[in-house]
């Protein structure tokens, strides 16, 4: 493995010579095009041709060496013109031992040429002698001036790292000439790695594990221990950007930062942002690998469209904005390349729907910066999460047990935050009205709500029914998942929106008391969007505690009455005490028809009225299972002019559970109501 750059004596493509004024870019073709032309005019023997091509690129190389030697700000064939600039290990040599490798080199390429094999081997064999010796100092101070942070504390710095000349050799069709680099022989991060060091992978896991551990025995989250994970985390990142930065002298270096490779980054990102953390500094490391990882194989044959889409899907559920537009970049960049393959190149040809994707449109999104948390794809991976399908929640399982085994089951419970309704504190301005959602889950909705663009987005809905420039109000999201609670506070800090924002932990009664009993403002509106449903049960239908739970969904409520169902008699009341002081609004979202009219009716009896809507719901199929048992027991059907037949909110206000619905093609049930005794 060598992953150097190298000069090839024939055919450099392109030489980025970087200053601090302009940016040279040297073409080499040109110089094989000029010999072509003393050719064809002189009429000269071509081996004649050849060695004059030799001696020209000779001359070159002088020349090209001396620029080098006279800039140190120098990137060769890189792929990225912008990335950080780090030399290389030929730039470090002598130029004697530079000038001494090429001549043997442009020697033996002739030799080739002329078909002296012999010859050739002789030579190859002189240049396998070779050792060129590069002190350790040198390399760490050339990484120090770009930036980088000290490694002395990794390696021995009075350590010299041996080289070898490594010949490539290139048939007459590409050429008929060598290339070379330098290999080290010699690898002191192989005998400084220790097995016991940190792995950032296991450290997410960890994290989560804590989060989750936390959640299920309702407690908070010790920050301690959550700030130790997080440093000794930023830590080992920092190791791995030192010893990544060393991968151009001792490519070896890739070996140890194996631990992030391929989609190791992208599920790292997700599982810390599933914890709830929200340090800029990781976020932005891991986002530059995952990047870096991409670029690196995204565009090989054994990396699928789907397997890239797995990276940005995390990287979208993370609900970050720090480095995910170059990450998105270089995601359509390889998938454009491998949607261009399959299509023989045409990449408006109707063979880019792969399976059941328009790559087209995720490319789109990918590149003008729509992509994130709120696309489908993204929501579709936080539903897997919040409704704990049997996968998902097996993974949270293991990571409560990793967690718990790494602490030897000492979780310190940490006091409750019972001050967590100081509205001044939370709000910038504490006067304005607030929207709540009631059981808000990981609050995508109101992550969505609540930034700047859902006002753009409103413009292209017009529903008389529910007006709201959304830059105007203060949002409130309630639920008694500390991990849920968890994740949709760090997504809220990560993305900027605390001082509009803010998610307790708390039963919803109790959170709608202190609404009332002290937020200076008005409360506007009120959500309560998918609430776990209870088990379907027939009208008058009595079930004993023992049959309930042999039956299936057995971790439902297990019937609307049950302490466990959050839409009691007693929230709904709380809810219209709150709405009516200032005429507001009540939106209730389900996909299960028979708890969607529970919902409604609960609400008329407690003092609410049913605002009807222009683009009502006229007919519905029953599609799930559960529908058709409702319409089998001739249960009120959400039917007529007070059940809405599009969504009542922005599309970046839309639920995981709502779009998972549209994907698969479930209805959603919606109606809205108002408190006002007047319309």
């Amino acid at each position: 493995m060598t992953g150097h750059v190298g000069v090839r004596t024939g055919m450099i493509s392109r030489i980025y010579l970087r200053s601090f004024r302009s940016t040279i870019v040297v073409e080499m073709k040109m110089m094989l095009m000029a010999i072509i032309i003393v050719v064809l005019l002189a009429n000269i023997h071509t081996v004649t041709a050849f060695t004059c091509f030799c001696r020209v690129q000779q001359a070159y190389h002088k020349l090209l060496y001396s620029s080098i030697k006279d800039d140190n700000d120098i990137i060769l064939c890189s792929s990225d013109p912008s990335s950080q600039i780090i030399a290389t290990p030929i730039q470090l040599i002598s130029k004697d031992e530079y000038d001494h490798i090429n001549e043997l080199v442009n020697k033996r390429s002739e030799a080739r040429w002329n078909g002296d094999y012999d010859k050739a081997d002789n030579i190859r064999t002189t240049i396998d002698d070779i050792l060129v010796s590069i002190s350790l100092s040198q390399i760490i101070d050339t990484i120090q001036h770009d930036g980088m942070v000290d490694i002395i504390s990794i390696l021995q710095e009075n350590v010299d790292i041996q080289y070898k000349v490594l010949v490539t050799d290139y048939p007459r069709s590409e050429g008929g000439n060598s290339s070379w680099e330098l290999e080290p022989i010699n690898n002191p991060l192989f005998d400084n790695i220790d097995e016991t060091e940190d792995n950032v992978l296991q450290l997410a896991h960890a994290s989560l594990g804590l989060a989750v551990s936390s959640s299920e025995k309702g407690v908070n989250v010790n920050k301690d221990v959550m700030n130790e994970l997080i440093s000794r985390t930023n830590n080992r990142l920092r190791v791995l950007k030192q010893r990544r930065a060393l991968s151009i002298f001792l490519p070896g270096a890739a070996v140890a930062v194996g631990e992030l490779h391929g989609r190791k980054a992208a599920d790292a990102i997700l599982w810390f942002a599933l914890a709830g953390i929200d340090d800029d500094d990781l976020f932005s490391d891991l986002f530059e690998i995952a990047r870096t990882e991409l670029d690196r194989f995204g565009r090989n044959t054994s990396c699928r469209p789907k397997d890239i889409l797995h990276i940005v899907e995390r990287a979208g559920m993370a609900a970050s904005i720090i480095g995910t537009q170059q990450l998105y970049t270089t995601a359509a960049d390889c998938l454009e390349y491998k949607m261009k393959e399959r299509t023989n190149h045409d990449i408006n040809s109707n063979d880019i729907v792969w399976g059941s994707l328009d790559y087209r449109n995720i490319i789109q999104e990918l590149r003008d910066g729509s992509f994130g948390l709120h696309s489908d794809r993204s929501l579709l991976g936080l539903w897997r999460f919040s409704s704990r399908q049997r996968k998902q929640k097996q993974f949270l399982y293991n990571a409560a047990q990793h967690f718990e085994h790494t602490r030897e089951g000492n979780t310190t419970k940490v006091a409750e935050d019972l001050n967590q309704y100081n509205w001044t504190e939370m709000y910038t301005d504490p006067s304005r009205p607030l929207i709540i959602d009631i059981g808000c889950g990981m609050g995508v909705s109101l992550l969505g709500l609540a930034s700047s663009q859902s006002t753009k987005q409103l413009s292209s809905i017009n529903h008389s029914e529910l007006q709201i420039d959304w830059n105007e109000y203060n949002f409130l999201g309630v639920d008694l998942s500390r991990l849920a609670i968890g994740y949709a506070r760090g997504a809220c800090r990560r993305c900027g929106l605390s001082s509009d924002l803010h998610f307790v932990v708390d039963s919803a009664e109790n959170c709608l008391r202190h609404i009332s009993e002290s937020y200076p403002g008005d409360a506007a509106l009120s959500m309560i969007q998918f609430p776990t449903p209870f088990k379907f049960q027939y009208e008058n239908e009595e079930v004993s505690p023992s049959v309930a739970k042999n039956r299936s969904n057995s971790q439902l409520p297990s019937s609307s009455t049950s302490n466990n169902f959050m839409v009691s008699e007693k929230l709904v009341s709380l809810t219209y005490n709150m709405l009516s002081e200032n005429n507001g609004k009540l939106l209730i979202q389900s996909n299960c028809e028979d708890v969607s009219v529970y919902m409604r009716n609960l609400a008329v009896k407690a003092g609410f009225r049913s605002i009807p809507f222009t683009d009502s719901i006229k007919e519905l199929d029953p599609v799930t299972q559960r529908a058709k048992k409702w319409v089998e027991c001739a249960g009120e059907r959400p039917i007529g002019k007070y059940w809405s037949d599009n969504s009542l909110l922005p599309q970046k206000g839309r639920t995981e559970t709502e779009v998972a619905c549209s994907i698969d093609n479930k209805p959603v049930h919606r109606c809205l109501l108002t408190a006002a005794t007047k319309f």
